[in-house]
């Protein structure tokens, strides 16, 4: 397969993928995938992917990645990744990266085996600052301006009400507890709240929540997400880059 500009293609067993431009893959089994310019792939269990230009791969299981370039590669789980050039790779779980000279290597995990490259180890987060910090979240006073991604009736995918000019309070708040459930979850940024959470979100909408009641996890598994149990502050609309939308205060 020939994948070119928006096509998306899932490959399986030994399937053979060039993707080009904007392309997106999900590659699986013991596929090989050849990415080029801004193409996106997924490669799980043992996929082979050659990422080069600017070709974006995200590496889950034993999946195996080389990239060249400027390619960016998240390495999860087992997964393998040889980087030359400029290449950026996130490596996270027990993933193994051997890199060369100039390759950018953030080590999110204490598991992960670097060989090479420029090392940056990255610290967790462990207070609401420090996650606001990291994330880029802005703080007016002594709160942090969240968001959520919400449908078209501003309820989100778990159907809770996040209508502009109310303060939600969750219904099943948990103390904190447990990372999923048991409280209203958000992020620093709209995008993000869209691709990780509800792919069929409409709208976004900006939530101040208090500094005091954000709840950061010290083990997470979506560490780019947070949970408290009230927004503090009136709702507003915003776009995708977090500008506010049809003239709300």
């Amino acid at each position: 397969v020939e994948a070119w500009e928006s096509a998306h293609v899932e490959a399986r067993g030994s399937a053979h993928v060039e993707a080009r431009g904007s392309a997106h893959v999900e590659a699986r089994g013991s596929a090989h995938v050849e990415a080029w310019e801004s193409a996106h792939v997924e490669a799980w269990e043992s996929a082979h992917v050659e990422a080069r230009g600017s070709a974006h791969v995200e590496a889950r299981g034993s999946a195996h990645v080389v990239a060249r370039g400027s390619a960016h590669v998240e390495a999860r789980e087992s997964a393998h990744v040889v980087a030359w050039g400029s290449a950026y790779v996130a490596a996270r779980g027990s993933a193994y990266v051997e890199a060369s000279q100039y390759v950018a290597v953030h080590q999110h995990s204490e598991a992960a085996q670097i060989a090479g490259g420029v090392l940056i180890k990255v610290p967790k987060p462990t207070t609401p600052l420090e996650w606001c910090a990291f994330y880029g979240a802005k703080i007016e006073g002594d709160m942090a301006i969240l968001y959520k991604a919400v449908r078209d009736d501003y309820r989100s995918a778990r159907g809770m009400l996040y209508a502009p000019g109310t303060m939600p309070e969750a219904p099943d708040w948990d103390g904190g507890t447990a990372e999923c459930g048991g409280g209203l979850h958000f992020t620093a940024d709209p995008i993000i709240a869209k691709s990780h959470f509800d792919a069929d979100a409409t709208r976004f909408v900006a939530c101040p929540v208090a500094l005091v009641d954000i709840i950061v996890h010290s083990t997470p598994n979506y560490p780019f997400k947070v949970k408290a149990k009230r927004v503090a502050g009136p709702i507003y609309e915003v776009d995708r880059y977090s500008q506010r939308v049809n003239g709300q205060p």
